[in-house]
């Protein structure tokens, strides 16, 4: 399979991909959740939510939430697929703008976490749930793709439903180094499955630590990637060349490009 790994700015290199020359896009972008003192708990000194890509001002991450959808979806074929994580912070304006750009939604998937973080204020219920949007480029009815005999496969024979309990990424699969927010590996499983072919290409505007890409080797995908931190290029590179599977890896076609 080809990788193709930019460190840049999304809104940038979103720009020079080709129009219609995407199977599908997976982003998992800022939820817009942190603020410039963090969020303290309430019986402890520790601080979390201080992540300086993921603040923004209510009108800046509305801006910033169209401009990167627009260009991402103008690189997607027709009938090709676009996926995006999010929590109730912003995934409700990221249907909103989808739905504005006439893209079709098929599905509203509930991720449950059966091991959630505890809720640090104390002062509303313990959120235990990210919600996943699966949109496709249909404006002229085009026929997009949904392996359903995989899901049902993946789902012990059974009609895959749309609420998939999935724990939190485990520590098994952070060998490589620590991020933030890296998705597990089964989540990007079911949505690479479930809506792409092998030899397709996807795009993940936001890499983070490279499931995406990660994941599209693992099932013979090709992938692009972007990714505006270069911090985790050593964790996207040894996720993508793994030491138990130098021999395997040897000839892995993967590209690093900086902008």
């Amino acid at each position: 399979m080809n990788h193709k790994i930019y460190f840049g700015d999304c809104l940038d290199i979103l720009k020079e991909l080709e129009d219609d020359s995407i199977d599908m896009v997976f982003a998992d972008p800022p939820y817009g959740m942190s603020k410039s003192k963090g969020l303290s708990w309430a019986y402890s000194k520790h601080i979390t939510m201080q992540e300086a890509w993921d603040i923004f001002t209510k009108d800046s991450l509305f801006e910033f939430n169209l401009n990167w959808i627009s260009e991402a979806l103008r690189a997607v074929r027709p009938g090709g697929s676009f996926w995006v994580s999010g929590s109730f912070h912003n995934i409700y304006q990221l249907g909103f703008i989808l739905q504005h750009l006439d893209m079709k939604i098929n599905n509203s998937i509930v991720w449950f976490k059966p091991n959630a973080q505890p809720n640090i204020t104390t002062r509303m219920f313990t959120e235990s749930t990210e919600h996943l949007i699966w949109a496709v480029k249909n404006h002229s009815k085009e026929k997009w793709t949904f392996n359903y005999e995989v899901m049902k496969g993946l789902n012990d024979g059974k009609q895959m439903r749309n609420m998939w309990s999935i724990p939190l990424t485990p520590k098994s699969e952070k060998w490589a180094g620590e991020h933030p927010t890296q998705k597990p590996f089964e989540l990007l499983k079911r949505v690479i499955l479930s809506s792409t072919n092998e030899g397709d290409t996807i795009l993940d505007p936001f890499l983070g630590s490279g499931t995406t890409s990660a994941v599209a080797e693992y099932f013979g995908r090709n992938s692009i990637g972007i990714e505006k931190n270069k911090d985790y290029l050593s964790i996207i590179q040894k996720r993508l060349n793994p030491p138990q599977k130098s021999i395997q890896h040897e000839r892995l076609n993967v590209e690093y490009i900086e902008k």
